[in-house]
């Protein structure tokens, strides 16, 4: 694909992964490379190397359904193939901050394939339908490298409900991702998306096919609670009497980013009055410090907030459609 001088003085000012400067990365490819293939190289396809599900506090009734969905056709291929069955697309939708991204990270470490995040900014472009280039090469570099499980985060800001204006240039990125979206599993290209507003989302896209099951991810529960704070207080030096029951009471309404933060506060704190002495054992976490960050810490996401995720739920409820199913921490 040929350049032209303003394409190249728009590549010279992005900044380059490494810290580099645009002009140095520029000099290390070669000018017919430039362009929306090579930015959207950005995003890395790659195996995701880490413990998976073990990792991942509660959730157990989405563990199963992606273990049933996702694991074990791509584990007995030979087998899914007699039924004629390939993994399903999903939506992961709910409040902010319930572990959506996470999971789904999470997932490409259980399963064991290559790996694909796709931010807003990796199809973002100045350039006259330069982020349909972008959305075309990035299915298509998935599929290259197939099987790959492509995840798009803040799915709602990449396809947008399409206006009536036939000037609006996001209808064009719009019908391009309809098109790669439609049975991508065929192409051994396995969708996986997030978003806090699936009511943004043109309709379209949410057809099966293109997305074939919508899934809530709620608010933690108590039980979920109190594994969340199980499982990153096992990893730090904290007191053998923690009541994390008493933990998981105390932040109802709390989501997973927030219990994240009160025990990485903590855990700060006692980090720095470890080091005021360091010749004396590390200063260990308590139920008192814990309750004082909780104390300190307010929710995230507000009542109101609730009952706006709650109208949306509702929305999409599944005695609307198949596969719009509420799983996550209940």
């Amino acid at each position: 694909m040929s350049v032209t001088p303003a394409e190249r003085e728009w590549i010279l000012r992005m900044k380059g992964k490494a810290g580099k400067p645009a002009a140095e990365k520029m000099a290390e490819v070669p000018a017919r490379e430039v362009g929306a293939s090579a930015v959207a190289a950005s995003a890395p396809v790659a195996k995701k190397v880490g413990n998976g599900f073990a990792d991942v506090a509660g959730m157990d009734e989405l563990k199963r359904m992606v273990t049933e969905g996702f694991i074990n056709v791509l584990n007995h291929r030979e087998c899914a193939e007699a039924y004629g069955i390939r993994p399903p697309s999903l939506l992961f939708y709910g409040p902010t901050g319930c572990g959506k991204t996470f999971f789904a990270e999470k997932i490409a470490e259980e399963v064991g394939i290559n790996f694909m995040k796709v931010l807003p900014d990796d199809i973002a472009s100045t350039l006259v339908h330069g982020t349909q280039e972008k959305i075309g090469e990035l299915f298509r570099k998935a599929e290259s490298k197939a099987p790959t499980l492509m995840f798009f985060d803040e799915f709602d800001a990449m396809v947008p409900r399409r206006s009536n204006d036939d000037r609006n240039y996001q209808n064009g990125e719009v019908n391009e991702f309809l098109c790669m979206l439609n049975n991508a599993a065929d192409r051994g290209v396995y969708v996986l998306a997030a978003t806090n507003h699936p009511e943004r989302i043109d309709k379209a896209v949410l057809r099966t096919g293109r997305i074939d099951e919508m899934i809530y991810v709620d608010m933690p529960d108590r039980a979920a609670r109190e594994s969340l704070f199980r499982l990153a207080l096992s990893k730090l030096p904290a007191d053998d009497d923690i009541d994390y029951v008493q933990l998981a009471v105390l932040t109802g309404g709390y989501n997973c980013s927030d219990i994240d933060y009160i025990v990485k506060t903590a855990s700060r704190k006692m980090f720095n009055e470890s080091i005021r002495n360091e010749s004396l054992p590390y200063k260990k976490i308590t139920q008192r410090l814990l309750e004082t960050m909780i104390s300190s810490c307010r929710p995230s996401v507000s009542s109101r907030d609730l009952r706006e995720y709650e109208r949306i739920r509702s929305e999409f409820s599944p005695k609307e459609g198949k596969g719009r199913r509420t799983i996550g921490f209940l």
